[in-house]
């Protein structure tokens, strides 16, 4: 899993750890070097660059200010807290009337898989996996077959029913014209969807 050195989830205390922002990068490197079982979930963005035109693929923490860790270490005491208190940026663990919240280990292995089957990126690349792209989400939107009515142009208030989706992501629909079906294309913003007519009661 990322960002973690847990073998078995289910054997390990897992904790949240509550940080000062734009430190959880570098805490989690220091208490991994100090042998701390630690999870930071990471998130992953594309980021433009203006000059070449080019998108670079970044990542930053999901929660800036949480890392998750199991504690205490294999030897150490489970109230002594001091050693992760003391790194620079750490606020404490985040505690409840009783004192430090206990995370539930089937919490954290979600979170890991979700990471790892990319469900926390943005990138065009986890969005085409997801099926997320404005090319998907016309074609859920106007699938074949499907009534809509235009709301602007020469053929505004006129009935529509699609056809398919052009190439270059405008729409092609069968409009009724002196009795026959003309195929028209429109683009996206110029049709919505055609309220369905409740079926007739049988007496």
């Amino acid at each position: 899993m990322p960002n973690c050195l847990a073998v078995s989830l289910q054997d390990r205390r897992w904790f949240v750890v509550r940080v000062k922002g734009g430190m959880a990068d570098s805490i989690f490197s220091e208490l991994r070097e100090a042998g701390y079982d630690v999870y930071l979930p990471r998130h992953r963005y594309d980021k433009q660059n203006r000059r070449l035109r080019v998108l670079t693929e970044r990542s930053a923490p999901l929660m800036p200010n949480y890392i998750f860790l199991v504690h205490p270490r294999p030897g150490e005491p489970m109230d002594n807290w001091s050693e992760v208190r003391g790194i620079d940026g750490v606020v404490g663990p985040l505690s409840g009337a009783v004192g430090p919240l206990l995370i539930p280990a089937p919490v954290i292995e979600v979170m890991m898989t979700a990471e790892f089957e990319g469900l926390y990126d943005d990138t065009k690349t986890a969005k085409q996996v997801r099926g997320e792209t404005e090319r998907s989400k016309l074609e859920r939107r106007f699938e074949t077959g499907s009534q809509f009515r235009v709301t602007e142009g020469p053929f505004a208030s006129f009935l529509a029913e699609v056809d398919k989706l052009t190439h270059d992501d405008r729409v092609r629909a069968l409009v009724s014209i002196f009795g026959r079906m003309v195929p028209v294309e429109f683009e996206p913003d110029q049709l919505v969807p055609e309220p369905k007519k409740p079926k007739s009661k049988v007496a």
